[in-house]
Formats: structure tokens, C-alpha cells, sequence
């Protein structure tokens, strides 16, 4: 297999491509997932048949994910899979980094992990309103929400994550 043509790929392709499974997909971890699936059959597929015939890598792996949302998901019925209407090209940067927004690191890491814990929808607005900077607007209409909804699940979101902060905060000045 291309090694570097693979790398190349998956650093200019990660981060649209994980945008548009986040806002189809009812759960981000099932986006994560269904995104490592599309990878790792894109690997299989170069090592079999090679990438020459790959002329717009993003578009293929979009359709790949496209397909693994409706094949792995839409059949199973315990997990509501919401496909929601196609987000425009020029909604999918790919230059996002939620590290960036915040200053220091560790700080970065604790309040995506603490988001983590989140209800399912409460993160998945969170990742969308913080990570790739929707507005409570465009939240609602990509989750068919009202936006007095959204603005609810940020604050009640924001509430919890700072209260853990604060919370942490304080059992290391205690020295718990």
C-alpha cells in the first residue's frame, strides 16, 4: 500500500469528513466509528486495486461514508439513525481543530472528555455548536429542533462541564 498517499489523504479528509458523520448520525461515536470503517475499507481497497484510478479522494470516501451510514446503521432499530439533508461543500472545512479554541491543552482535553459524558444529544450539539461553529440556528434546522431547544441542551451542557471543572478545580487545591 501508498503509505504516504493514504496519509496525505486522511489529514486532508478527516475532519469534513467526521463534520458530515456527526450531524447525519444521531451519536458522534457511531461517526467516529462508521468513519474508521470507511478507512479502513479505503486502506483494503488500495492495497487491492491500487489508488490511480482515485482522481478526487474526498468525494470517494464521502460516498464510502454515505454507504456505511445507511448499510451499518439505518438497519439496526435500536439505534436511531437520522440522515439529515446534505450539508454544502463549503460547510465542511477542513481546517477544524477543537484544541484550538481553547489555550491550554489539558483544559481542551478535560472539557471534551467531561462533553463526553453528556447526553447523547446534548454532546452532539455541543461538538457541532463549539467544534465546528454552527449556530444555534443552523443546529436546529440540521437536527429538526427548535432553537430554544438547542440553546436549553448548551446551557444545561455548558452548566455541567463548568460545575465538573469547578468541581476538579477545587479537589486539587485540597489536594484530594
Amino acid at each position: 500500500m501508498d503509505q504516504q498517499y493514504f496519509d496525505r489523504v486522511y489529514e486532508t479528509t478527516y475532519r469534513p469528513l467526521l463534520k458530515y458523520a456527526i450531524i447525519h448520525l444521531s451519536d458522534p461515536t457511531d461517526a467516529e466509528d462508521a468513519l474508521q470503517n470507511v478507512y479502513l475499507a479505503f486502506c483494503r481497497r488500495i492495497e487491492r486495486y491500487g489508488h490511480l484510478d482515485v482522481l478526487l479522494p474526498k468525494a470517494f470516501l464521502l460516498k464510502m461514508l454515505k454507504r456505511e451510514i445507511i448499510e451499518q446503521y439505518a438497519e439496526r432499530e435500536k439505534h436511531a439513525v437520522r440522515l439529515l439533508e446534505d450539508v454544502p461543500e463549503e460547510r465542511l472545512r477542513d481546517d477544524w481543530v477543537f484544541e484550538d479554541g481553547v489555550l491550554d491543552r489539558a483544559l481542551a482535553e478535560d472539557i471534551l472528555a467531561e462533553a463526553k459524558r453528556l447526553p447523547r444529544e446534548t454532546y452532539r450539539i455541543f461538538v457541532l455548536y463549539y467544534g465546528y461553529e454552527l449556530t444555534v440556528s443552523e443546529i436546529a434546522k440540521e437536527l429538526g429542533m427548535g432553537a430554544e431547544a438547542v440553546k436549553s441542551r448548551l446551557f444545561r451542557g455548558r452548566k455541567a462541564i463548568r460545575a465538573y471543572l469547578t468541581a476538579e478545580d477545587a479537589d486539587s487545591e485540597t489536594g484530594r
